[in-house]
């Protein structure tokens, strides 16, 4: 049976991350760009860094992954410290580095580090075609971007969060915020336990989700149907 959602509309304190200082991950055609907000001071950034060693090697299992360092003014000790501590003890690919701060490109290039985004061999596909598929749950503060679906073969756990331009996919609990849809149309999100306080769906969003529902903690598809939101329960 259908329960339409009640939601409101365009509202601005979901997906504003400009001002945000946590690392995000993006996928593209060549694999996972991670961004590297400049905002974070350097010891800081080592440690976040290190508490998402482990994820990064899941989240780039077969691909590659592109280090973003924005604007930050990369030092020689910031540089050393990275591949000792972060690349080079990671069981994963770093394709490329990049960066929009002259002096920090100019560091990279003379330390023999391609920089730049990598050519891929694989044809351009349309916008919202690509499909990200995550091997692993996604804890508090971790906030993946992508432009087509995200498949998650975890829990999503509260605090995470997912912005797709398409549709999402969690196969285990979903307690943090995902926003379906970023461009409009009509998509949805499904979970194998839902247990999240707010959603949206393009422009809808629906911020007054509890245990009260009926469908709360179970398998549940929510899709942006006629304008509205409506949610499923799934009898898997």
């Amino acid at each position: 049976m259908a329960e339409v959602v009640e939601s409101v509309e365009n509202r601005k304190d979901l997906h504003n991350g400009a001002d945000r200082a946590e690392i995000l991950l993006k996928g593209t055609g060549y694999g996972v760009r991670m961004i590297l907000p400049e905002a974070l001071p350097d010891e800081r950034l080592l440690e976040e860094l290190l508490r998402f060693s482990g994820d990064a090697a899941r989240l780039a299992r077969g691909i590659g992954v592109v280090l973003d360092l924005q604007g930050r003014s990369l030092t020689r000790p910031l540089l050393l410290a990275l591949l000792s501590q972060f690349v080079w003890t990671g069981d994963f690919k770093v394709l490329s580095w990049m960066s929009y701060n002259v002096d920090t490109l100019e560091l990279l290039r003379s330390s023999g580090f391609s920089i730049g985004e990598p050519m891929t061999d694989k044809p351009e596909r349309s916008a919202g075609s690509n499909t990200l598929v995550l091997y692993q749950s996604l804890r508090s503060g971790q906030r993946v971007e992508h432009d087509g679906d995200v498949v998650l073969l975890g829990h999503m756990n509260d605090g995470a969060e997912i912005y797709s331009s398409g549709n999402v996919f969690i196969r285990g609990r979903l307690k943090g915020v995902v926003h379906a849809g970023m461009r409009g149309g009509e998509y949805c999100i499904s979970a194998g336990q839902f247990e999240a306080r707010q959603l949206r769906i393009a422009g809808k969003l629906c911020s007054t989700l509890g245990s009260d529902v009926e469908w709360w903690g179970k398998a549940v598809v929510i899709s942006l149907e006629n304008d509205s939101l409506v949610a499923r329960e799934l009898k898997l």
